[in-house]
């Protein structure tokens, strides 16, 4: 054998065997794709695959690389903290985009895109989207109107969505949420003094609102009684002697059903008959 082809014999072999004794098994999770990168030593070509590896698994040698990506909806949280908005009054919350890669199109959206996709192509956007839609309202109505957050939601998702379209994001955007706008410790304790010091207003008024109305009904009473006592003709003496005979007969009609009650009547001497 000639010196050149036992060179390429042994060179062969020990591809071969390099070859066949350094693979490994690529085997992504249910709801994930696995893209293969092929980095050759020799020969070939490197590259992304353009088919995944999605159910089962595949055979790779050990110069291929693997990046695995959910296939499955994925939300991803940002937190916004002391934000201002349109009164200066700065603000805490969260917003949650909810996606979803397109099946078969991992390949893709790693040649393109990255690993970190979100991160360098999308993270930014959403983030002023976010700022931008939210400090055009004051604090109270960030955090106390409900439909104010549902039309952020609708505008940031709008946005969003054609932002993902025109850059040809292989992603699928699925919802915006904006969960609860919180001011600051300090105002939500403002907040809750000015609350108690209108309730106690409140309560104050009821309060003298009830003695001006039991005021009025004990004058307008008094003017009755004397009403009644100039048009009887009857004296001071008679007429709280007839009061104490009416106020007698009421505790008796109150009790006259219930056998075990006894009614004392302060020592008036009773007109009628009592059993």
């Amino acid at each position: 054998m000639k010196p050149n082809t036992c060179f390429l014999f042994v060179l062969t072999s020990l591809i071969l065997t390099v070859s066949f004794t350094g693979c490994y098994r690529v085997q992504p999770n249910p709801g994930e794709e696995s893209v293969l990168v092929y980095k050759p030593y020799i020969f070939g070509h490197g590259g992304v695959d353009p088919t995944p590896v999605s159910t089962g698994s595949e055979w790779c040698v050990v110069t291929t690389d693997h990046k695995e990506f959910p296939i499955t909806p994925i939300t991803i949280t940002e937190e916004f903290t002391n934000m201002i908005p349109s009164d200066n009054t700065p603000v805490s919350f969260s917003a949650y985009l909810k996606c979803q890669i397109r099946k078969g199109e991992t390949p893709k959206l790693y040649q393109n895109f990255g690993g970190d996709w979100y991160i360098h192509n999308l993270q930014a956007s959403f983030r002023t989207m976010v700022r931008d839609k939210a400090s055009a309202f004051k604090m109270f109505d960030l955090a106390s109107k409900r439909e104010i957050s549902s039309q952020l939601e609708k505008d940031i998702y709008k946005d969003i969505s054609e932002y993902a379209k025109k850059i040809n994001l292989p992603v699928d955007i699925m919802q915006v949420s904006i969960g609860a706008v919180t001011p600051p410790e300090q105002v939500l304790t403002e907040t809750k003094n000015t609350a108690a010091q209108n309730q106690s207003i409140l309560t104050q008024k009821a309060r003298a609102d009830a003695e001006l109305s039991r005021k009025q009904a004990e004058v307008n009473k008094a003017i009755a009684d004397m009403a009644y006592q100039n048009q009887m003709k009857m004296t001071i003496a008679e007429y709280l002697h007839l009061r104490q005979l009416e106020i007698e007969k009421e505790k008796v009609e109150l009790i006259k059903d219930n056998k075990n009650v006894s009614i004392i009547f302060g020592g008036l001497q009773p007109t009628y008959p009592v059993k």
